[in-house]
């Protein structure tokens, strides 16, 4: 007989800390917590029916829990399912769970849990009697980011097709983002008792599965053997959050931790002098930039935004405040767009001079002007906005700079303020959505919005709806153009890079996006 040792799990267990897991820090599923920060935790439970290489800059997609998938109409895209897929609740996934992930009871769009929201209820009733959950308005609103999307519908048990409104160029790279298209399991979103119980175990086909989660400090997740990709390489996978950096490498040091995320370029030297350690990482899909609310103060003027624009030195940030280790965009853009890259457009150029020529020619007397920051929510970011500083009050600018948790809440004080935006896919409107009609950011359409372009506003749709790819080359350079130059939205500073510290015998790299890839293949610690 052999002894129940032999029969053990002998995985590794892998500590990881984290800075962070995003603003909604009680939630873990998708369409609430969807910052960039949660995807660190979120890839090992959720996926798409179009994965991406993860082991590939470009983020080149390819089958996920589809197997293929083709155009059978000009806006009729049908997929075959994978067979035997198991989510972590041990159901067996079917076309059923697709057309639910999209449903409008998935995303609380439903009359009745319109209605049951507005009144403050946390479930509703539907026609049949029964009770269900009720997610929150910020759920309900990311379906924008599916915005034409018309139905799903089932074939078979393994075949859905996906109804456009109209044709797209833009379905395929949507549908391989980790926001808004995961699969989930249609039983435990119906079974749960609210909507807090299923967003601290959301249920997904991922190679681990939620065991339990304590809000700010750890999210534990274990082994999902079941799992369609092959047995999960760590019996357990626990994530830290843990804010100071200092914190983090510590704990690397002592061997608390395993791995941990969002080392500073000045702390990167510290890991690589130590014997035992490695530091991994580099630049990721996700610009980095200056929010500007075109509605408040002195940037209701453009001339005053254009001045702003020439007054960056990214060469300087880049190449001494980051030594090196990521790089200025070439625009709002990343080469991992593709076909729609375009390779001969820039930034505006650091230009003082052009700057103060500006500013008078604005009649600008020194009004006040905000600008907010977090302390570090993103890599080295306090340390490039006080530089950022140093060359604003230089050119002339008066500048109220503060740190502050939520730089981007809404009042007439708003001006300037830290943030970043990640190529989740393969065109333009991953990135300009935002200021597009109903975005985010559109001032027209949206009352927290923060700016807004009549001629920018058209090219949105062109670049939506066309099926010609130098079509929508076209308008998106003319977008950026105009976003960028004539009527800035925002100021670019660099692509965001994600440094991490690893024991050194964990072989394991990071995702060119913030997943973290702990899936089979993705990670072997020598013992």
């Amino acid at each position: 007989m052999s002894s129940p040792a032999a029969h053990a799990d002998d995985r590794p267990l892998i500590n990881v800390a984290l800075q962070s897991i995003g603003s909604a820090a009680g939630s873990l599923e998708n369409t609430e917590n969807y910052g960039t920060a949660a995807r660190k935790v979120q890839n090992s439970i959720f996926e798409q029916l179009i994965a991406l290489d993860l082991g590939d800059p470009n983020l080149t997609p390819k089958p996920g829990l589809a197997t293929e998938w083709h155009w059978i109409e000009p806006n009729v895209l049908e997929f075959k399912l994978g067979e035997g897929v198991k989510f972590q609740n041990g159901d067996t996934m079917t076309a059923d769970d697709v057309v639910f992930s999209f449903s409008d009871e998935r995303f609380g769009l439903l009359p009745a849990q319109v209605k049951a929201r507005e009144s403050g209820q946390t479930t509703f009733t539907r026609e049949d009697g029964t009770k269900g959950i009720v997610p929150p308005a910020v759920t309900a609103a990311s379906r924008v980011y599916l915005p034409l999307l018309k139905s799903v519908e089932k074939v078979n048990d393994l075949t859905v097709r996906f109804v456009m409104s109209e044709p797209s160029l833009d379905v395929e790279a949507r549908l391989a983002r980790l926001n808004y298209a995961s699969i989930i399991s249609k039983r435990a979103f119906r079974e749960a008792s609210d909507w807090q119980e299923f967003v601290r175990a959301p249920v997904g086909t991922g190679p681990y599965k939620v065991a339990s989660f304590e809000p700010g400090a750890t999210i534990r997740l274990v082994a999902h053997d079941d799992y369609w990709g092959g047995r999960p390489p760590l019996r357990e996978l626990v994530f830290h959050i843990v804010p100071e950096a200092a914190s983090r490498i510590n704990g690397l040091i002592s061997g608390e931790y395993d791995i941990v995320s969002d080392i500073g370029p000045d702390q990167a030297s510290l890991v690589t002098s130590m014997p035992g350690f490695d530091l991994v990482g580099g630049p990721v899909a996700n610009i980095r930039y200056i929010q500007l609310d075109e509605r408040n103060g002195p940037l209701r003027n453009p001339l005053v935004r254009q001045a702003l624009s020439y007054s960056i030195d990214r060469g300087t940030i880049t190449k001494t405040l980051w030594n090196d280790l990521t790089n200025v965009t070439p625009g709002f853009q990343l080469p991992l767009l593709g076909k729609f890259f375009l390779e001969d457009h820039a930034l505006p150029k650091y230009d003082p001079e052009r700057a103060k020529q500006l500013l008078a020619a604005a009649g600008y007397k020194g009004e006040p002007i905000t600008y907010q920051v977090q302390d570090n929510y993103y890599p080295n970011e306090l340390t490039v906005a006080q530089f950022n500083l140093e060359n604003l009050r230089a050119i002339g600018f008066n500048i109220d700079f503060s740190v502050t948790d939520r730089p981007n809440e809404t009042s007439d004080k708003r001006m300037m303020f830290d943030i970043s935006n990640t190529v989740h896919f393969a065109h333009p409107m991953a990135l300009l959505e935002g200021w597009c009609p109903n975005g985010s950011d559109n001032s027209k359409t949206n009352p927290n919005g923060m700016w807004q372009n009549d001629e920018f506003d058209s090219l949105c749709t062109v670049l939506r709806t066309t099926t010609d790819v130098e079509k929508a080359r076209s308008a998106f350079r003319r977008m950026l153009e105009i976003i960028e130059y004539e009527d800035p939205g925002f100021i670019v500073l660099h692509q965001n890079a994600i440094l991490y510290g690893k024991r050194a015998n964990i072989s394991w790299k990071p995702s060119a996006i913030f997943a973290m890839p702990f899936g089979p293949g993705a990670i072997h610690v020598q013992q």
